[in-house]
């Protein structure tokens, strides 16, 4: 080789970087995109939202594959990529989900004092309406293992996490995907919904999908509840200045969750009958309320209704259904106590006098036309005349001693209550559900607090009116009921032998019923909404078939109707009991459906079309 021939260097293997010093020198900018690309990306950026509402349409598994590809590439401290991804495509699942984060959504609302119905407006999840939910979860590893730089930051892999959930997001922005994150769920109960050891933490809930909505700036921003603040605001010159943080509430403290343990034949043969709604129908529903001459959403709750009726039959609710009430009766042993009022025997009389239609609730059914059953599946005493008799025991034993009810005892409530409601759904449009027994508040009391963890002084009210000492043997009772039982929350079933009723038995019965016929079912007040979440812990798809008729001036109910998720139709403070507050709001029900068909509707252009065919 001469002086003068030129040494050129080795070229480097494909992905090397083979930039060199006095390109980089003479040109530090080098690395950037061109102009059309670089408008891409801040274009990705700036339109990147937070969607709520979604289409239904599948997504290629290709391009979903696409998306996880992008947040895999995230940037991770110590190349730990401790991103772990849940792909659920399945509605089980979903349904579930769903139910966990309005459960939240009714917590966080009582952290906002005047806020709270402002918030409760907001639409907070997409769950089932987007084709797929992808759980982002962090792997946390466990602690002896070393990471390159993160000895000193142990979040630092909660961080590379986030990370991948932004590539995530920016990718499917680009790619006319909406993606929306979901926070309202207790870590807990996500953990034992999709199986995740306690090692991996679910980070973020992903819902997506194409969007139905293009949102032109945050939703938040745009419903008024925060505005995006100046980035001068946020901004520290070499050290940081002091200053008050913008308020933004707080979340509540979680709470462990239930795991389902496994069920017996019988059980689980009436919890597979139910099978999710259909979150289409609600899209369906809203779309068909988005042509109404009214702004968008302004039926509030009566929307939710609409919407909740379609995604449990498939359609909007008739002006005028077929309502069905049906009422359970029994007596409990541990009446002997005086929680109550009222004597035991007190108990066969309301229900002979309902089923004459002597009571409020009689007089409720022939307002609306509603055939009315009141059912004997636990009272003391002789039969009584009037009364549909599937009487499993001369009530319940006395849980303050031991189980309330034997196993057999259970099974066959249970089913009485499936039969009996089987018939009747056959023959209705929408099934209410009461209860009557002397004594099942406090019954209900414990069951809520074997489910939940709540302790007895909250759980228990004054029922029909108990003075300060009868409360006080009230939760007496309760605590010792909890003490002889010790019953597992996460075996709703056990919990429901041990400290439950005859007639509380028979409603999970019958709510297993109505949600397999694809039922919507409106539910009465504490007694009943306590045997409705221990139906959903059993199966949590029966969520979409539940509408909360009225809140009851029973204290535990709002913790009833949180676990729930639901919002009440009625706030009327009745203590009535026998299905009295859910017959009342059946009238919203035909009110809501003949707004969605007779409300004159416009095309896209704003023109006239007349009053809606459906």
């Amino acid at each position: 080789m001469s002086l003068g021939e030129r040494f050129e260097r080795p070229r480097l293997p494909p992905g090397f970087d083979d930039s060199r010093a006095h390109r980089r020198r003479d040109d530090p900018a080098g690395w950037r995109f061109d102009e059309a690309e670089r408008a891409g990306v801040w274009r990705a950026i700036a339109e990147r939202r937070d969607i709520r509402r979604f289409r239904t349409d599948a997504l290629p598994d290709e391009l979903v594959g696409r998306l996880l590809e992008a947040a895999h590439r995230a940037p991770s401290v110590g190349l730990m990529q401790p991103w772990r991804f849940v792909v659920v495509r399945d509605d089980q699942a979903k349904t579930a989900m769903q139910a966990l984060a309005h459960r939240e959504r009714l917590v966080q609302a009582d952290h906002f004092d005047e806020r709270a119905l402002q918030f409760l407006d907001l639409k907070i999840e997409g769950i089932r309406e987007a084709p797929v939910g992808i759980c982002v979860c962090c792997d946390r590893g466990h602690d002896h293992d070393e990471v390159l730089g993160r000895h000193t930051i142990r979040d630092t892999d909660l961080y590379s996490t986030c990370l991948a959930i932004e590539n995530l997001w920016l990718a499917a922005r680009a790619e006319g995907i909406g993606v929306g994150w979901v926070s309202f769920y207790r870590e807990r109960d996500l953990q034992a919904l999709l199986g995740l050891p306690d090692r991996v933490l679910p980070v973020a809930w992903l819902c997506l999908g194409y969007p139905d909505e293009r949102p032109t700036r945050p939703g938040l921003e745009a419903a008024g509840w925060l505005q995006r603040r100046p980035l001068e605001e946020l901004v520290h010159r070499e050290r940081w200045r002091d200053e008050v943080p913008a308020a933004h509430g707080e979340l509540a403290t979680a709470r462990d969750g239930p795991q389902a343990t496994r069920l017996p034949e019988w059980a689980r043969r009436l919890t597979a009958a139910v099978r999710p709604g259909d979150p289409a129908a609600a899209v369906r529903i809203r779309d068909a309320s988005d042509e109404l001459v009214k702004p968008a959403g302004s039926l509030g709750a009566l929307e939710t209704l609409l919407e909740r009726w379609a995604t449990a039959t498939g359609a909007p609710p008739p002006t005028d259904p077929r309502s069905a009430i049906l009422v359970f009766a029994a007596d409990h042993g541990v009446s002997r106590h005086q929680i109550s009022l009222y004597p035991a025997r007190v108990g066969a009389q309301v229900a002979a006098a309902a089923a004459r239609r002597e009571t409020a609730i009689g007089v409720l059914a022939d307002a609306h036309d509603a055939e009315l059953v009141v059912a004997d599946v636990g009272l003391a005493g002789p039969r009584i005349a009037g009364l549909t008799d599937r009487r499993v025991a001369d009530g319940s034993a006395d849980f303050s001693l031991g189980p309330a009810l034997t196993e057999k005892q259970l099974r066959a409530a249970v089913e009485a209550g499936h039969e009996v409601a089987s018939v009747l759904v056959a023959r209705c449009d929408v099934l209410v559900l009461g209860e009557i027994g002397i004594g099942n508040t406090t019954v209900a009391a414990a069951l809520l607090a074997a489910l939940t963890g709540l302790p007895p002084d909250v759980v228990c009210g004054r029922g029909t009116g108990l003075d300060a000492q009868g409360l006080a043997r009230k939760r007496a009772t309760v605590a010792a009921a909890l003490a002889a039982n010790a019953p597992d929350p996460r075996n709703p079933l056990e919990c429901l032998r041990r400290v439950g009723g005859l007639e509380l038995a028979a409603l999970v019965g019958a709510l297993l019923a109505a949600a397999s016929h694809k039922r919507p079912v409106v539910l009465d007040g504490f007694a009943v909404g306590v045997a409705a979440l221990t139906a959903c812990r059993l199966q949590p798809a029966l969520r979409d078939y539940l509408v909360a008729g009225h809140r009851s001036a029973e204290p535990a109910h709002h913790h009833v109707l949180t676990e729930l998720g639901l919002e009440p139709l009625l706030d009327l403070r009745l203590r009535l009991g026998e299905a009295s507050g859910a017959a009342l709001a059946l009238p919203l029900i035909s009110l809501a459906a003949r707004l969605h068909h007779e409300m004159r509707r416009f095309d896209e252009a704003g023109v006239d079309r007349g009053r809606r065919s459906s």
